[in-house]
């Protein structure tokens, strides 16, 4: 059987898929373009220590390893913000930031039997380094990205200081903590804070931090939850990115949440998440990233996003394309060529096909 299956997690696209593929490639790409991105590759295989050394907490079990011919650890790279970073702290020491990047590459994941996620899929995305102010760029190139899709949107934008403060103000175990809250796991999470014998102000905060999640208003809730001048200003910010996001005219599919924790601890500060209607996952994720590159020698902050392509394909809807089909006898194999040679100067696609006739003859069909 293993020689007509595909290994877990991965998946065959054919004809419609990947052209619907190629058409959202192309599409993001040329948004990517029109803001000064410029395209970047890096090799599918890195080294292992590489991801550990970006990971705080990196999850073996999570990485596609193998082993060189020296006996080093290699892996599949999982994602394309890491081997960016590394590609900027030893190709562009010697170049003025600020970096703009795009890239469209597959990134390798196990995922777990069962779940219905691909173990292998296409980042479409941007990394802005070097700019200290590149938020309100980089969330209006996603914004520009989602309406391009011609579908209902949202994107979801918080901000991971906002839990981070709080758990380090109460000396709490931020990663179990953020794992109840990202589960929203009320009745674990009341269970942890009583364990844990956590102030009533504490208490609140975190049963509250859950539900923070909603349109601008509620930023004017998670600033009367805020307890102190540094969670303040966390709010504060976003509540100044919302009205500049005002200002430019794009807040109507803007929501907020005040309990959204990544995955990856890189992240330090906005995060957000984009969703469009008919798919239950997001389809686009980022965030800002100031301490990553400092880990690879080159102190420099960053901001970026990606977009997941193969969650996209069933939901685009592409109009038939026309192509010209030449229909010839064998015997006028040579004319027919010719005849199509002249063609696909006019027309994007001509199809030769033998039929029984004895006569060369042309027709508009539907792809």
């Amino acid at each position: 059987m293993e020689k007509v299956q595909l290994p877990e997690g991965m998946r065959d696209l054919v004809l419609d898929e990947c052209r619907n593929k190629r058409w959202l490639q192309n599409k993001i790409e040329t948004i990517f373009d029109s803001y000064g991105y410029q395209e970047i590759m890096s090799p599918t295989i890195e080294y292992y220590a590489t991801y550990a050394n970006a990971y705080e907490n990196i999850v073996e079990e999570d990485k596609y390893k193998f082993f060189d011919q020296n006996g080093r650890i290699l892996m599949l790279r999982s994602d394309m913000t890491v081997p960016i970073a590394r590609v900027c702290s030893t190709k562009f020491k010697d170049t003025k930031p600020p970096y703009r990047f795009r890239y469209t590459s597959n990134v390798y994941k196990v995922r777990q039997k069962f779940r219905g996620k691909q173990s292998e899929v296409t980042d479409c995305g941007i990394e802005c380094i070097g700019l200290d102010h590149s938020n309100l760029e980089v969330l209006l190139c996603a914004i520009d990205v989602l309406e391009s899709l011609n579908c209902p949107y949202t994107l979801e934008i918080g901000n991971v200081n906002f839990f981070k403060k709080a758990s380090s103000y109460f000396n709490l175990s931020s990663e179990k903590l953020s794992d109840l809250i990202n589960r929203k796991s009320m009745v674990e999470l009341k269970e942890f804070l009583i364990q844990n014998n956590v102030s009533q102000k504490a208490y609140e905060f975190f049963m509250k931090l859950p539900f923070l999640s909603g349109d601008a208003s509620v930023l004017d809730e998670a600033l009367e939850l805020s307890f102190n001048d540094e969670i303040e200003a966390v709010v504060l910010s976003l509540k100044h990115l919302h009205q500049m996001l005002e200002k430019m005219g794009v807040s109507q599919h803007i929501s907020y949440d005040l309990g959204k924790v990544p995955h990856y601890k890189y992240y330090t500060g906005i995060i957000f998440e984009g969703y469009v209607s008919g798919i239950g996952t997001s389809i686009l994720n980022g965030g800002r990233y100031d301490s990553l590159l400092d880990k690879f020698g080159y102190d420099l902050p960053a901001c970026g996003f990606s977009v997941k392509l193969d969650s996209l394909i069933d939901v685009i809807h592409l109009e038939p394309q026309k192509k010209m089909v030449v229909y010839f006898p064998i015997s006028k194999q040579v004319e027919a060529y010719m005849k199509a040679k002249e063609l696909r100067k006019e027309y994007q696609c001509v199809e030769c096909r033998i039929y029984d006739e004895n006569i060369i003859t042309v027709k508009e069909e539907m792809r």
